[in-house]
């Protein structure tokens, strides 16, 4: 009875967490649509920073999160706008920082430090 009861708890966590991640997909979704509207409407302006590109809206759960929060693979790549492949290439050929190791199968990065990577990167 008490492995059904933690057998239940476990899967109402899950699906709080499965909610929560379709939610942050939809945000990131739309922004990426609006961003996207954005660089074909202002295709000819070369004023265009990618600071003002990579900035997420308020509205972002991304940019809610606080500077030392983690930001699992997903999350990194929505932000810089690659796939998992051309990050993980970034961090073997040492043009990326490591992941920190968490877990057997759970890596993530600090905020603070992809926003410095980023920061480091525009100069």
């Amino acid at each position: 009875m008490k492995q059904h009861k933690q057998v239940e708890q476990y899967l109402e966590v899950l699906e709080l967490q499965l909610k929560n991640n379709i939610a942050e997909m939809q945000l990131a979704l739309k922004t990426i649509t609006e961003i996207s509207n954005n660089l074909l409407n202002q295709q000819n302006d070369k004023s265009i920073k990618s600071s003002q590109i990579l900035d997420a809206p308020p509205t972002c759960k991304l940019s809610e999160k606080p500077p030392e929060s983690l930001l699992r693979i997903q999350e990194v790549c929505l932000i810089l706008g690659i796939s998992r492949s051309t990050l993980y290439r970034m961090v073997n050929d040492g043009l990326f920082p490591k992941a920190l190791d968490l877990g057997p199968r759970y890596k993530a990065w600090q905020k603070s430090t992809v926003t410095e990577w980023i920061r480091a990167s525009d100069n």
